[in-house]
């Protein structure tokens, strides 16, 4: 054993013993109350064994052969540790991961393993089936199946970029780069793409299989079917079109994304065909056509949207937005006020979530406009050739940025940013690699430490933004069970016609969980959930609550409540003094506790002292 392969073995044993050890104390370390940031909660020899193993990592993997043991242990090691910081709350033992949305998807969930809800009823079942799977394999429940669909898809995104840049660049090191750089972790932005259950970012997360299968198809020689001569069917061809149509049931409208990459990719080549004289079109025309690919995918897509009022009042959103104008400031703004009210502003919040993705946007739009422009090097044709079809797929999803971020259709232009991540990450991936656009010697050693240090640079602020904190000003979005037990009880125990409210909002996310209600919002007894979605007025919120109300209220209050409003917002909105007024007052009777959840009852003016 030479010792150059010595020193990998020990950098390796090193990096996964203190991986180990680091996993072991922090599953050791559950939660005795709500936390409201999980990196502070976790234990720091989580975060050392965690750093530790991630440099063993990067250092035997971008130094050793590519098609060595050692290389592909070290990837490995990489891998468990971007999934095991992505999933730490699950690792923690956290009852439930997910305080919005999340508790959304979990109720639809408990509905599908009942036989309540059928999931071709259902606009996205593709998460929620999956749980439902484990649930029936593990006989777990769905709260406990459903974060666990959150590593697979990880899993699916950190193997295929690394796949995809190994398909695209022309040089070694490849899956390496690309393993690391998908590390990163670019598609969440905590603002519409997030690290728990959500179909939006599963939907994302699978992009990167498609789009392997896509420049693998395009140049591949074998046959399934062929009818007089013409090939009608591959193996490739045919996975192609399940992972299209599968990510719509993932999620519509981020799925419908691979659609287009697919249809821009047929678009490319019939460029090709038509200008190949008058373009580098490179060996487009030597490509097999996707049209078939285009044509199946867009036809369930348009069988399937239209069913759903949900989907369609998207579209007719974008349209309204489209006709009669929207400011897309005005929510920046609203937030920019508030940041600056607890001495932040937007531009700081930009630089915490988004200032490794904007330097790494201009270095994947240069790849782009050299990949089309043919300013590329010739030496590597099908290189060129399969950029080209990532920069076209990347057109479209960013048309659509822009057209949902001009009609101001809530967040969602964050979806789209996420998704265009995608192509970021794997464009840059292939650009050091191949050292585009300069001819790097990639054996190099300084080559090998300025990505290692540029990866550590980016990875450390990345690692930060994966899960909601107050770096971000942001509550955790951890649900104790205490939260989940307080709710059911109130549920069960309430009077169905007094009205819930409560501090920026009513209890509408538990109302889900527990009543798995769907785009009807009702409850199983056929009445709509009273004030699910009420919130208190923050000039309410207080003595004036009894006044402002003139119908009977309960009002459920969280430990998380206050950490937020009086420890993370220093009472901006709902002060200290509103919560103890609140408490204090007469009209207002504690009749339910457990600790960490409370439920008031407020007597309002018409509804009796």
């Amino acid at each position: 054993m030479s010792s150059l392969r010595r020193r990998h073995v020990a950098v390796l044993l090193a990096g996964y013993l203190a991986y180990t050890v680091g996993l072991v104390v922090a599953a050791r370390s559950q939660p005795t109350g709500y936390e409201i940031s999980v990196y502070s909660a976790s234990p720091a020899a989580f975060w050392v064994g965690a750093a530790v193993a991630l440099l063993a990592a990067m250092t035997v993997g971008l130094n050793a052969a590519a098609t060595t043991l050692r290389s592909r242990l070290a990837l490995l090691l990489g891998a468990l540790v971007g999934i095991s910081v992505a999933i730490l709350p699950t690792i923690r033992d956290y009852y439930y991961y997910g305080a919005g949305d999340a508790l959304s998807y979990l109720g639809w969930t408990r509905l599908i393993a009942e036989g309540q809800l059928n999931p071709a009823e259902f606009l996205y079942p593709g998460i929620n089936s999956i749980a439902v799977v484990l649930t029936a394999v593990t006989g777990l429940p769905p709260r406990r199946t459903l974060p666990l669909v959150v590593p697979v898809f990880l899993a699916i995104y950190i193997l295929f970029t690394a796949l995809c840049v190994t398909r695209l660049a022309a040089r070694s090191k490849a899956a390496a780069v690309g393993t690391f750089f998908a590390l990163l972790f670019l598609p969440i932005n905590n603002i519409h793409t997030y690290i728990f259950p959500y179909p939006t970012s599963a939907a994302i997360f699978f992009t990167p299989f498609a789009l392997y299968l896509l420049i693998r198809y395009v140049g591949e020689r074998d046959t399934l079917v062929s009818v007089r001569g013409y090939d009608v069917a591959t193996p490739l061809g045919v996975l192609l079109t399940l992972a299209g149509i599968a990510a719509i049931l993932i999620h519509p409208q981020s799925g419908s994304n691979v659609l287009l990459i697919i249809g821009a990719g047929f678009g490319l080549q019939l460029l090709a065909r038509v200008y190949g004289a008058f373009w580098p079109a490179g060996r487009l025309t030597d490509h097999r056509s996707l049209a078939p690919q285009t044509a199946l995918v867009g036809l369930f897509f348009a069988l399937w949207i239209p069913r759903f009022n949900r989907a369609t009042g998207t579209v007719s959103a974008v349209v309204n937005g489209l006709l009669y104008g929207a400011n897309p400031g005005d929510e920046i703004s609203t937030v920019g006020s508030s940041l600056s009210t607890l001495g932040s502003g937007i531009g700081e919040l930009f630089v915490k979530i988004f200032l490794v993705s904007a330097v790494l946007s201009v270095v994947a739009g240069a790849v782009m406009l050299w990949a089309v422009a043919g300013g590329l090097d010739e030496r590597y044709p099908d290189r060129n050739s399969l950029l080209r079809y990532v920069a076209f797929g990347f057109v479209p999803v960013f048309t659509l940025f822009g057209l949902f971020y001009v009609t101001s259709v809530t967040r969602q232009p964050f979806r789209y940013l996420g998704f265009i991540m995608v192509f970021v990450t794997v464009l840059v991936a292939v650009a050091v690699t191949d050292g585009i656009p300069f001819s790097l010697s990639l054996s190099s050693r300084n080559w090998q430490l300025a990505v290692g240090v540029a990866l550590v640079v980016m990875l450390v602020p990345q690692a930060m933004v994966i899960h909601q904190s107050p770096y971000m000003y942001k509550d955790s979005d951890h649900v104790p069970e205490t939260y989940m037990e307080g709710h059911v009880t109130s549920f069960e125990q309430r009077d169905p016609e007094v009205y819930f409210a409560g501090p920026r909002g009513g209890p509408r996310r538990y109302v889900d969980a527990y009543y798995g209600t769907t785009t009807t919002d009702f409850t199983p007894g056929g009445k709509e959930f009273p004030g699910k979605e009420a919130m208190i007025p923050f000039s309410v919120f207080g003595n004036n609550t009894t006044q402002y109300y003139s119908r009977c209220r309960y009002v459920p209050l969280t430990s998380s409540d206050y950490q937020r409003e009086i420890g993370l917002y220093e009472g901006f909105r709902y002060s200290a003094d509103a919560f103890r007024s609140f408490r204090q007052n007469p009209n207002v009777n504690r009749v339910q506790t457990n600790g960490d959840y409370r439920l008031y009852y407020v007597r309002g003016s018409d509804c009796g002292r």
